[in-house]
């Protein structure tokens, strides 16, 4: 059996401690890197959509038909009937000569919120066809891209049957959409 000096035993402790530290080191950045990723999806995932007492927040990409109820000249109660995710940007020459009006009279509204294409601009785009008897407003609040806050922006009165199209520049993540009423003629 070899016997060992005390520097020999020193130097092998620290080698072994300095290999100790390597690995920690190691595994503290992996940790780093899986918190980041872990915290960089839940912040993704978030931009779900959300509907609560009126209020609907809908994230870019999105298609949805909801129900409503009107009380005292009020819209709330709303009820999610189908949500789908929109793939691709709507061209918007070919949704303008496809638009078909249909005559219905029911508690239903359609939103589309989605990156668009017109001759060759790209824009985000909220369209909105309402089957009430009346004509109905709302206000909108947006929320910029890599932005924490909303912003509030301009919506115009929605007519029954019509398809209706706002339309923006910005860099858009979600829409949050608020305060529905029967509008006065």
């Amino acid at each position: 059996m070899a016997e060992w000096t005390l520097e020999e035993y020193y130097l092998i402790s620290v080698k072994n401690l300095f290999f100790k530290f390597e690995i920690l080191k190691l595994f503290m950045k992996n940790y780093f890197y899986f918190f980041f990723a872990f915290f960089f999806s839940v912040q993704i995932f978030s931009q779900n959509l959300k509907i609560s007492n009126g209020e609907i927040t809908i994230p870019i990409n999105t298609e949805l038909k909801i129900t409503v109820q009107k009380i005292n000249n009020k819209l709330s109660d709303f009820k999610l009937i189908n949500e789908s995710k929109i793939e691709k940007p709507i061209n918007m020459i070919d949704a303008l000569a496809n638009i078909t009006k249909k005559d219905i009279v029911s508690d239903e509204i359609e939103f589309k919120f989605s990156n668009a294409d017109l001759m060759g601009s790209k824009i985000i785009i909220l369209t909105t066809v309402q089957h009430l008897k009346s004509p109905i407003t709302f206000k909108a609040k947006i929320k910029i891209k890599g932005g924490t806050k909303y912003y509030e922006t301009s919506i115009v009165k929605k007519i029954p049957n019509v398809f209706s199209v706002e339309q923006w520049r910005d860099d858009i993540e979600s829409v949050f959409l608020y305060d529905f009423k029967i509008a006065e003629n």
